[in-house]
């Protein structure tokens, strides 16, 4: 929220990201060097940066778009990181792996042979994204330009006459227009409210009954599903899969699934988007409960597999899996991005923005460690030992908790259904006035909310109700 009221979008987040850029070309040399302290140390710098920058994207897409465009800012935003993740994480691993790098990718591309070595390090991955970085901040702060806002007054003249009057001649404007001049009115440069304002506004939001419930909702909702999220391929590799088969599903399952769910999804749930949210949550915590348990138990009994049926088996588990948890996750994404958009109070909508967002991703990484911690407590590592005989090791024993804390959290989600349904669909229903603060400033500067005006309203009246009519 601080960068919020420090300069523009523009400004505050191209000086951040530039920061940042120049924080990860700089640290890229002795990225193999770093202990778990300095890692701590650099990603925390890392993301104080960019949080600035994440509040001023939040804010372009409230702005750039009119408001009955405003929908499409997440479809936008869903194939957007959808991209730059498969990209920056999943294309860094594949080319990374020296087995994929070898077997795969090399020959695609036309390179030389160079066994036991990938085509890119991490040092040069993390240098060419922070040069990158700092070449795209450049051409945005050279070349892209901000709108100032409009004066107050030429605001007010035009939000509620509906007519514009141009050259001595005057048009009535249509609905569209009329629409976005109504939201355009509300809207306010971050720059104007100042650091203090913007957190003072940022408190009375956070004390709105609507925003109460969706914190809620967005703190609670991934526990039930963190295994899939956060463990599920950890424990896969642990069984056997190999790393040729991750680079393999993520370009020809995951990324066009990633950029084409987000544009089904607004053509089927056109409007609903919390509907679409619960509609993929009931299938995430239990059908794609079910084929992830059927993918880790095919990766561990069929991957040494030869004969065509479980060859097939085998296939269907790990892209049935993959693909369904990509379909759920974008659905949710998508569907929660749009609800923020079409909730948050253009005043400081920036802010609201990343507020909400900042919300949804605390509810995203507790239950991570959460989980991380009930799999190391509850797993029983085996007894291994090596056979004399066959001079292999030999493992009995142990006791693995994936498979019954992810039935656990299944049910824990099938409960979550039962008791937070009606409260998300109260959310849905609420009108677009639950979520807005009215936090106004009159002629002399001083601040009134709605509890104010009520309380001065009451006074008025309690006054008028005193007086002696026979003194009138």
């Amino acid at each position: 929220g601080a960068g919020a009221g420090v300069g523009t979008g523009e400004e505050g987040g191209a000086k951040d990201v530039a920061g940042a850029a120049a924080a990860a070309a700089a640290t890229a040399a002795g990225a193999s060097g770093l202990d778990v302290r300095g890692v701590t140390a650099f990603f925390f710098a890392l993301y104080f940066l960019m949080a600035t920058q994440d509040i001023a994207v939040d804010g372009w897409a409230l702005t750039m778009l009119s408001k009955r465009n405003r929908g499409r800012g997440p479809v936008c935003n869903s194939i957007g990181q959808n991209i730059g993740y498969f990209l920056s994480f999943v294309g860094f691993l594949a080319f990374n792996d020296a087995e994929s790098s070898e077997n795969l990718w090399r020959p695609l591309l036309g390179l030389p042979s160079r066994p036991g070595t990938g085509i890119v390090s991490l040092g040069g991955f993390i240098k060419f994204c922070g040069v990158l970085m700092l070449s795209i901040t450049t051409l945005v702060a050279l070349f892209k330009t901000e709108a100032s806002s409009p004066p107050k007054k030429a605001q007010q003249e035009q939000g509620s006459g509906g007519a514009v009057k141009k050259r001595g001649l005057s048009r009535t404007k249509s609905h569209d227009e009329i629409e976005d001049d109504g939201d355009n009115d509300a809207e306010l440069d971050a720059a104007e409210l100042g650091l203090r304002e913007t957190y003072k506004r940022l408190w009375a939001v956070c004390q709105l009954p609507a925003v109460r419930g969706l914190f809620l909702v967005l703190i609670t909702y991934r526990l039930p599903t963190a295994l899939s999220d956060n463990v599920k391929f950890l424990k896969a590799v642990e069984f056997g899969l190999s790393k040729q088969t991750t680079a393999l599903l993520s370009p020809t399952l995951i990324l066009p699934l990633g950029i084409a769910v987000p544009i089904v999804a607004a053509r089927v749930w056109h409007g609903r988007p919390l509907t679409q949210f619960m509609d993929a949550y009931k299938v995430r915590v239990t059908l794609t409960a079910l084929f992830d348990v059927a993918m880790l138990l095919a990766v561990r009994t069929l991957r040494h597999s030869t004969d065509l049926n479980s060859r097939m088996v085998f296939w269907f588990a790990i892209i049935g899996s993959t693909g369904l948890q990509a379909i759920v996750h974008s659905l949710q994404f998508n569907g929660q991005m749009t609800f923020f958009a079409q909730r948050v109070d253009p005043a400081i909508g920036g802010s609201y923005m990343t507020l909400l967002n900042t919300a949804a991703n605390l509810g995203g990484t507790w239950p991570a460690s959460f989980v991380m911690y009930l799999m190391g407590q509850l797993t029983v590592p085996p007894d291994c030992a090596v056979d004399t005989n066959t001079g292999e090791q030999v493992c009995t024993g142990g006791r693995d908790a994936y498979f019954p804390l992810q039935a656990l959290l299944s049910i824990l989600g099938l409960v979550w259904i039962f008791t937070m349904g009606n409260k998300v669909k109260h959310i849905a229903e609420l009108p677009d006035e639950a979520w807005r603060t009215h936090i106004e400033k009159d002629e002399h500067g001083v601040e009134m909310g709605n509890k104010e005006n009520e309380k001065e309203k009451k006074r008025k009246s309690k006054l008028e109700g005193n007086r002696d009519p026979k003194s009138e």
